[in-house]
């Protein structure tokens, strides 16, 4: 079953695996696993913090780009390292219920006396082998596509209580990703949604994701694999450094010449399979990209550059300094989206004439954790345009089969692929 953006009654319909809601509840995952990691003690500086599962590439990368510069080396993997010992901190992020190389790194970290962190399910192998480490089992349950905020929210308290850098407001955080929430449901008027703006502009051709900082090549990358997981569409990350000496592929991108009339078809008139590819591109600003350097600290709004959800204007002044690469980036791409720091809500409640205060501080996790929700509410989007089939884990992630609250019978919806189904991916 497919459905149009512009049509809410068909997009709520489409989702027979409750893919929004579950999007929705990303302010409730951080307030829930902010409240599991309020009693993390302060660990002392660790010889080296190791992250280990399948996502823990792209969820470290996020965390180093919020720390700047860690004072210890930080490693990731699939498996463990063979240096790991008792002056390391090891987290283990399971990405599925009986993660059985999540249990053999947990158990094995435990053996040689490293402090572990364990995020996995209540029951399970992975549990029985953090026994004695502490075990942050999700108490908000959604598939594992959809819990990047959750997991970030641990390595980022993690690396507080070591020592790498202050611990944020989550609370403020949740609060943000709720009002996100808000503006990303599918009854939202569709040139305020940040999402379905987002998912209409990559449905037109191949995306490519585009950074322009450390914190936005992350978010490139963390795109890349929800187009995959949620909306089953491959795209491309670019990551600033190639960015800025790659010229081909920016010439490529920005390329609007050629046939482009209404009734053009390009297989029917001649170009066949030689078609050129057409490309979305999608700039991510960060904040260093805004004259901010990584891990600053408060962002206040009002010295973040103004964004939108349309085609950047090359003659547009932005609100604050950018840097080059930025600024060279938008004048190259005229067909780009531009995302970055959303507009804060504000209180239209107040009396005509009566201040509201100041406008509410912005850090610069908030903000990741902001255009991760929106990244995620626009491939949702674009997977239940094409009738995608919803992840494999779906709804209840590391929770036990139906302890989700979204859990639907089978008869609900469209069912995630079954292993054992014929056709599957396995």
């Amino acid at each position: 079953m497919t459905a149009d953006l512009h049509a809410p009654d068909e997009l709520i319909a489409a989702d027979g695996a409750q893919l929004l809601p579950s999007a929705a509840l990303a302010g409730a995952q951080v307030r829930s696993t902010a409240e599991q990691v309020a009693g993390l003690s302060d660990f002392g500086r660790p010889r080296a913090l190791v992250v280990v599962g399948a996502s823990a590439a792209i969820d470290t990368a996020l965390l180093l780009a919020l720390l700047g510069d860690p004072p210890t080396p930080v490693v990731t993997g699939t498996t463990l390292p063979s240096w790991v010992g008792p002056l390391d901190i090891v987290v283990v992020l399971a990405s599925v219920v009986d993660d059985i190389a999540c249990a053999e790194a947990a158990a094995l970290a435990a053996r040689r006396g490293a402090r572990v962190i364990v995020r996995a399910a209540a029951d399970g192998p992975v549990a029985q082998a953090a026994a004695g480490s502490l075990l942050i089992a999700p108490a908000v349950t959604v598939t594992e596509a959809l819990a990047g905020v959750a997991r970030l929210t641990v390595l980022v308290a993690v690396a507080a209580a070591a020592g790498f850098g202050r611990r944020p407001d989550f609370a403020t955080a949740a609060d943000q990703l709720d009002a996100l929430a808000m503006a990303c449901h599918p009854s939202s008027e569709f040139f305020v949604n940040p999402a379905l703006t987002l998912a209409e502009h990559l449905a037109d051709g191949t995306a490519l994701i585009i950074g322009t900082d450390p914190v936005a090549d992350a978010l490139a990358a963390y795109a890349g694999r929800a187009l995959i997981a949620l909306a089953g569409q491959a795209g491309a990350a670019l990551p600033s450094y190639l960015a800025a000496g790659s010229p081909p592929i920016l010439a490529s991108a920005a390329r609007t010449d050629g046939p482009t009339g209404t009734f053009y078809d390009p297989f029917a008139d001649g170009d066949g399979d030689s078609a050129g590819q057409r490309l979305s591109s999608v700039l991510v600003i960060g904040p260093s990209a805004a004259g901010l350097p990584p891990g600053a600290g408060l962002l206040p709004l009002e010295s973040l550059p103004s964004f939108g959800s349309e085609p950047v204007d090359p003659t547009r002044v932005p609100a604050a300094p950018q840097s080059p690469l930025a600024a060279a980036l938008q004048a190259a791409l005229p067909r780009a989206i531009v995302i970055g720091p959303e507009e804060a809500p504000t209180d239209d409640t107040a009396p005509p004439g009566e201040a509201t205060g100041p406008a509410p501080a912005r850090d610069a996790f908030g903000w990741t954790l902001s255009m991760m929700a929106r990244i995620d509410f626009a491939a949702v989007y674009l997977g239940l345009r094409s009738g995608t089939r919803p992840p494999m884990d779906s709804p209840d992630g590391l929770g036990r089969p139906g302890s989700a609250a979204l859990h639907l019978p089978s008869t609900g919806g469209r069912a995630a692929w079954s292993e054992r189904e014929s056709g599957s991916w396995s």
